[in-house]
């Protein structure tokens, strides 16, 4: 009879395979995962339910599958993410970062890292390495409870391993459709999706259960001013100043904080400010961009967002033509300016789809411009010469050219990513039995306390597994820099799913750092218990 692997040995053996999110590598982690299910006796007899779910990514990556199916129907599951950010913040010790053991033997024989570090890695219950955290660990799990379910069990599993977690979820996105038509295929009915992401602790005695996803927007503001020689600057305006102004209402503004059953969100934060010119030259910058991560919680959290921000950059504007009246007034006083050199009007604020509106009003074909310029995009984006974030700030500007407006104005959009904020509080399926169970085993089994927390606030792949309001979405994407061949979100699909979705992976430490560790006892005894816990439930 073949051995099983244990999650220890399928957990070292998915980290010793590089992985880097947004890289060809990630294809090798999904080959990795696809070989568990190749290779075991149940999964060659059962072809059909296992395989790699071709997304269209342009990288090649899919989502691996595996359904051990219940006599029941009902269906847990489980899910993660293969890829991994980079290594080189592990310096000399690189040669190193995807070997577990050996990486725990030269940390020790070095006695590098802090106390903590030290104490935890001569318990030998803590195990470093890339990924063994975030996420490999998780997916080890996931790969050994669906290996090792039994053929009559009530409850089945749906193991699905995704790309991209660490970059924009381009994984779970595609993800949601491969979901829907498994579910068809097989007549499953899911009951939820366990993400077995790390968690971090509040205490040493705690164990987290979440309960859903804080929200993510990418505000981009793209400002135009008026182009003018640096040594006339009142016969033009300063994007930089616009853009400078604007950065300044919003970093930390806690008038964009959100709050939800208790938590709140982080204030914004500014993420890029930069001028767009090319090279240096002695002329006013005529467009300058802003792009602002900006965190929250709720449903109504987006929409309030946008309107703020609309308001802001309204603010910003009056405040920069206020400084610019006062600098002509002086300059008039002294003969430097006429008054028919001056600017009259402050720049106006502009949605993206009010510029799109404007754009295409001055072009006779925008619909076909418009699809000419996202394949032009495409092509940009998959070589690997645009980001996302770059191709948004291209296409704003050129909608801007096609206007052929000379005035000043702002341009307020949205670049991707977008992660929704979710909930399973506010959806019609009642995941309270699933927290019930998990607190069982925590705390009877393991005399722990469990923490239950509204929203995971490190944003994931939970935003996309549900949603309660598909049209408001649609509304909000409307706002979205890149059209849905090149940037999609699955409002439909995820409120079709409509699961409650927890976050639910062993504790850990120091992710994306040198340091990266995971518990072991997690990993191998009260994670399972408690998956195992929650397939009993009827």
């Amino acid at each position: 009879m073949q051995t099983k692997p244990t999650i220890r040995q399928i957990m070292e053996e998915l980290v010793a395979v590089q992985s880097d999110t947004g890289t060809q590598q990630e294809k090798n982690a999904a080959q990795k995962i696809a070989a568990y299910f190749a290779e075991d006796p149940y999964f060659r007899a059962h072809p059909d339910c296992w395989g790699l779910a071709d997304t269209g990514d342009f990288l090649g990556r899919p989502v691996v599958w595996a359904l051990k199916r219940g006599t029941s129907g009902r269906t847990l599951i489980l899910t993660g993410h293969y890829d991994a950010v980079e290594i080189d913040c592990y310096g000399d010790l690189k040669p190193f970062a995807l070997q577990p053991q050996a990486l725990l033997d030269e940390i020790q024989k070095r006695r590098l890292g802090t106390q903590t570090l030290q104490e935890e890695l001569a318990s030998a219950d803590w195990l470093p390495g890339r990924g063994t955290a975030d996420m490999k660990g998780g997916l080890a799990v996931g790969i050994y409870k669906t290996l090792n379910l039994p053929e009559d069990a009530e409850t089945g599993l749906l193991f699905a391993a995704v790309c991209d977690e660490e970059n924009v979820s381009a994984g779970m996105r595609a993800a949601v459709d491969v979901l829907l038509e498994l579910r068809t295929r097989f007549s499953l009915t899911y009951t939820a999706a366990l993400i077995l992401e790390p968690q971090l602790p509040l205490a040493g005695n705690d164990f987290m259960l979440y309960n859903g996803s804080i929200g993510k927007l990418l505000p981009m503001i793209v400002a135009k001013g008026k182009l003018a020689h640096c040594g006339e600057p009142l016969k033009g305006l300063n994007a930089a100043h616009l853009i400078a102004e604007i950065a300044a209402r919003i970093d930390l503004n806690t008038d964009f904080i959100t709050e939800d059953f208790g938590l709140v969100s982080a204030p914004p934060a500014v993420q890029v400010m930069r001028d767009l010119k090319q090279t240096y030259d002695v002329s006013l910058p005529e467009l300058g961009v802003l792009c602002v991560n900006l965190l929250f919680l709720g449903e109504r959290g987006p929409a309030d967002s946008m309107a703020k921000l609309r308001r802001v950059c309204e603010e910003a504007a009056s405040a920069v033509m206020h400084k610019y009246e006062r600098a002509c007034q002086h300059a008039e006083r002294h003969g430097m300016l006429t008054a028919t050199q001056r600017l009259t009007d402050a720049p106006r604020v502009r949605s993206l789809p009010e510029l799109e509106a404007l754009a295409s009003a001055q072009c006779a074909d925008f619909a076909q411009w418009k699809q000419d310029h996202a394949d032009a995009l495409r092509t940009e984006i998959q070589s690997g010469r645009l980001t996302l974030q770059d191709a948004s700030v291209r296409y704003i500007c050129s909608l801007i050219t096609i206007c052929g407006c000379d005035d000043p104005m702002i341009v307020l959009a949205l670049a991707p990513p977008y992660y929704p904020a979710v909930c399973n509080a506010y959806l019609a399926a009642d995941g309270r039995r699933i927290a019930e169970q998990v607190r069982e085993v925590v705390e009877d089994d393991y005399q722990m306390h469990l923490s239950v927390v509204p929203y995971f606030t490190g944003i994931g792949d939970a935003s996309y597994l549900s949603c309660t309001d598909p049209a408001a979405q649609r509304a909000l994407a409307d706002n979205l820099t890149l059209p849905p061949s090149l940037y999609d979100i699955p409002f439909e699909g995820a409120a079709s799913l409509g699961i409650p979705a927890f976050y639910l992976g062993p504790r850990c430490r120091d992710i994306h750092q040198w340091s990266e560790r995971v518990y072991l006892p997690d990993l191998e005894q009260t994670v399972p218990d408690i998956i195992d816990r929650i397939l009993e439930l009827r």
